[in-house]
């Protein structure tokens, strides 16, 4: 996957957050898939348009970790979100 220059979540995501994990929910795919508080801050955040850059930047801001780790974990998620088919399709790079 390349990454685009924006990313956002699919539109009408379902979000739960329950015992220190989130739930998404995708009603039109009937799909539910379970994130670890990370995972989920990061799909929250995703409400909104983001850069890749911008995304590392404030994951390692809030979670106190260097912005390579924070990099390597965002690409991570977002190839496995954009795999469940959980991003927007019009900002896929």
């Amino acid at each position: 996957m390349m990454i685009a220059d924006k990313i956002k979540r699919k539109p009408g995501l379902d979000l739960t957050q329950m015992d220190g994990e989130w739930i998404v929910l995708d009603a039109e795919l009937c799909v539910v898939t379970r994130l670890n508080e990370t995972g989920g801050r990061i799909i929250e955040l995703l409400e909104h348009e983001f850069t890749y850059a911008q995304l590392a930047e404030r994951i390692a801001s809030e979670y106190d970790i260097t912005i390579d780790q924070a990099q390597a974990d965002v690409e991570k998620f977002l190839v496995t979100m954009n795999e469940a088919g959980l991003l927007d399709k019009r900002y896929e790079g």
